[in-house]
């Protein structure tokens, strides 16, 4: 008796991994730790915002795209041979995981009342998919169901989850200085998150397996346990295809719930008292620490009734009737319709489910070197995990950063390297050019063969009513 792989035998796992991905992390790392990150930095610590060196800083538009996976490569990727590129399957038995994210910031702003205290806000959008199944066989030549379950006969035990969650995001931040003298200051910061939860769905198979038939002149493969399940938001069904594009999100916002999260950190900034400055001039901090605690929060959605759980398989459903059943799905009904077919008890699922946000805790420490070269480390500590099949949970993919960076008002280049939640080592690149910043989390990209993982991220910040600055303790940095 073999299992099967859930990626074949239940289309939901890769049929909601087609719903729009995108979504954005706080994973800009040229900007980890730059008092010249404005509105930005609430996004790495709700208490950064008043240790800006601006008073105004309004992000107009950013945007990240980041994908870590051991499945996929990039054929031909190389320019100028992009027209015959194409994504190529990594042979093998092993464990498959797809885990990404594209963050899209809609308008960000900062506002210093003072010196010791700071307002901050603005409207993002965010999407996290995960992907993850056990040990699965897969080859080029094959490209059956039959196929499949031929090649992985020795395969046991395989299963798999995946995970979609999108929202739309309304951040209020407030900063303050709790301490400040000649040798430091203290702030402390919260942000307050208000969101819109527009798309959320899952899969999940569990231990399916398969028997083989040999007959004469042919080999049959028929399911004998497993169970399945899948949901998604019950407000993709108010869509309409006769309706317009702008009349169907109008109709999937208003019936989406909303929630709400909260970020929470503390940032510590050791003065050089050392430094050689002009009469009147502060010091330029020697170290700046900090600790937040981000995205508690859940995304909530009410359950379509197109999903269900499906146990005890009908154990005469051949592999070729699986291949009638499920080759004319064209919606989630007929989806449920066709698993329905195959399993003999099917299960309603609650009328909501929840999937929790990226919480984790960030431990940060920057260094000044003088002469405007810095050195950042970050270590991001995840609080949940994608892989559990009793919880619905997104993740961020940053473990451990480090980042040089060489940085001024108007000009910077940064080169973070990364090592992520998936065990790869990213060598990324950036740099600022006035009120541009652009970058690339894994220059391995470039590659002609590269595999897909890395991403990249471009911002577009100004800042006003630079002249009314206030001036502060980092003043000197600017110079």
């Amino acid at each position: 008796m073999h299992k099967i792989p859930p990626i074949l035998l239940i289309p939901a796992l890769l049929c909601f991994w087609t719903i729009p991905n995108s979504g954005k992390s706080q994973n800009y790392h040229a900007l980890h730790g730059s008092s010249f990150a404005g509105a930005a930095s609430m996004f790495n610590n709700p208490a950064s915002p008043i240790n800006s060196v601006h008073k105004w800083d309004l992000n107009l538009f950013s945007l990240q795209v980041a994908n870590s996976t051991n499945t996929a490569s990039i054929k031909n990727g190389r320019i100028p041979a992009l027209t015959n590129a194409g994504i190529r399957i990594t042979p093998g038995t092993r464990e498959r995981w797809l885990h990404q994210y594209v963050n899209m910031d809609l308008l960000n702003a900062m506002y210093k009342i003072n010196s010791r205290n700071s307002l901050a806000g603005g409207l993002r959008i965010r999407l996290y998919d995960h992907i993850g199944t056990s040990a699965v066989n897969v080859q080029d030549s094959v490209n059956s169901l039959k196929g499949f379950l031929i090649a992985n006969r020795r395969t046991d035990a395989m299963q798999g989850i995946a995970i979609h969650s999108g929202w739309l995001e309304g951040n209020l931040n407030y900063s303050y200085v709790f301490k400040e003298n000649a040798g430091g200051k203290l702030s402390g910061g919260i942000t307050l998150q208000i969101m819109k939860n527009i798309s959320g769905s899952f899969a999940r198979v569990n231990k399916l397996s398969y028997r083989e038939t040999i007959l004469p002149g042919d080999t049959m493969y028929s399911m004998v346990d497993g169970t399945g399940s899948f949901g998604y938001s019950a407000n993709y069904d108010a869509t309409n295809s006769n309706a317009g594009a702008a009349d169907n999100a109008k109709s999937v916002l208003k019936q989406s719930l909303t929630s709400l999260g909260i970020s929470i950190g503390m940032e510590y900034l050791i003065y050089d008292t050392e430094a050689v400055t002009g009469e009147g001039e502060p010091a330029p901090y020697k170290w700046k620490l900090g600790i937040s605690l981000m995205d508690i929060g859940k995304s909530t959605y009410t359950n379509s009734r197109y999903t269900g759980q499906f146990s005890n398989p009908d154990q005469t459903v051949t592999n070729q009737d699986l291949y009638n059943k499920f080759q004319s799905i064209n919606s989630a009904r007929s989806l449920r319709d066709s698993l329905a077919s195959v399993f003999q008890t099917v299960t309603a699922l609650p009328s909501k489910f929840s999937i929790a946000g990226p919480s984790r805790i960030i431990l940060q420490a920057d260094r000044n070197l003088g002469n405007h070269f810095y050195l950042n480390a970050q270590l991001s500590l995840n609080l949940r995990s994608t892989y559990r099949f009793d919880q619905l949970n997104t993740k961020e993919l940053n473990l451990i950063s480090i980042t040089p960076r060489w940085e001024t008002l108007n000009w910077g280049f940064y080169l973070p390297v990364q090592y992520n939640t998936q065990g790869q080592w990213w060598l990324g690149a950036a740099f600022k050019a006035g009120p541009l910043v652009a970058g690339m989390h894994h220059i391995g990209l470039l590659k002609r063969d590269a595999s897909l993982n890395g991403g990249g991220y471009i911002m577009l910040s100004i800042h006003p009513f630079r002249k009314r600055s206030y001036g502060t303790r980092l003043d000197c940095i600017t110079r």
